[in-house]
């Protein structure tokens, strides 16, 4: 009984340390380990090579590299993001984010490093959305997960909400007429709406508005309590503001 029980015990320890791979803390490895959802241009995104590259991939490349570490990107559905990094299998996502205070309750996020506008899209021969009370009694559709999700069902004014794992499907939606309308970041909306042959000319941006709260933008969000790991990528990331290196990615990836 007492071998039995001391078994029982080292097991659950051993548990214990082993149930959040990034307690050990993240600047302690070789390897970052990037958590993403490729399908957000231009932020992130597939090439013509099916090479995941953007905005936001570059930059933690380069905060990374700073950080002298090696880097794995791993693609994945974007509502599974937070839990990938909640068990340990990424140390850090860089998936256009926002750091809303539902979302700080379980992961801390860096400094803001992109500020951003919301778009309404809707098909290109409908004129009849123009603000935000137009969208009243309408079907919306949306990807599962994002701050437009989260805003357009605490909005309370669509009649039915669809949600689907990419924007890509979310705008098909509304291309094939299944939904009145989308909501969607701007700038990933613009990438979309001028480089996608599925949507440039079927879709247009009916109009934009700001949704959050003072504070909240796009952030990469990093396990909770790493103060080590937080402190280096927040270290990185001002002094790549100072370079201007997010001024030149935006120019880089058309986002002026």
């Amino acid at each position: 009984m007492k071998n039995r029980l001391t078994v029982f015990l080292l097991a659950l320890i051993f548990g214990i340390f082993t149930m959040h791979p990034a307690c050990a803390g993240v600047m302690n490895g070789d390897v970052i380990r990037i958590g993403t959802e490729a399908t957000y241009p231009p932020f992130e995104f597939r090439n013509e090579k099916n090479e995941i590259v953007g905005y936001e991939i570059e930059a933690a490349l380069e905060i990374a590299e700073i950080l002298g570490k090696k880097t794995e990107v791993v693609d994945m559905a974007f509502d599974g993001l937070i839990p990938a990094l909640l068990t340990g299998k990424v140390d850090l996502l860089a998936a256009g984010m926002t750091n809303t205070e539902e979302r700080r309750k379980k992961v801390d996020f860096s400094i803001v490093y992109y500020d951003l506008e919301n778009a309404f899209v809707v098909r290109n021969d409908d004129d009849s959305m123009t603000e935000l009370d137009h969208l009243r009694g309408k079907v919306a559709s949306v990807q599962m997960g994002t701050t437009q999700d989260i805003f357009i069902t605490e909005s309370g004014l669509p009649a039915e909400i669809k949600r689907f794992q990419k924007n890509d499907d979310a705008l098909m939606e509304l291309k094939y007429g299944r939904a009145d309308f989308s909501v969607i970041n701007l700038t990933v909306a613009g990438a979309y709406l001028k480089d996608n042959r599925n949507f440039t000319g079927s879709l247009k941006i009916a109009f934009k508005s700001k949704l959050h709260r003072e504070g909240e933008g796009i952030a990469m969000a990093l396990p909770k309590g790493d103060e080590a790991f937080l402190k280096a990528v927040n270290d990185a990331i001002s002094s790549m503001k100072e370079k201007g290196r997010f001024d030149e990615l935006k120019k880089k990836y058309g986002m002026d």
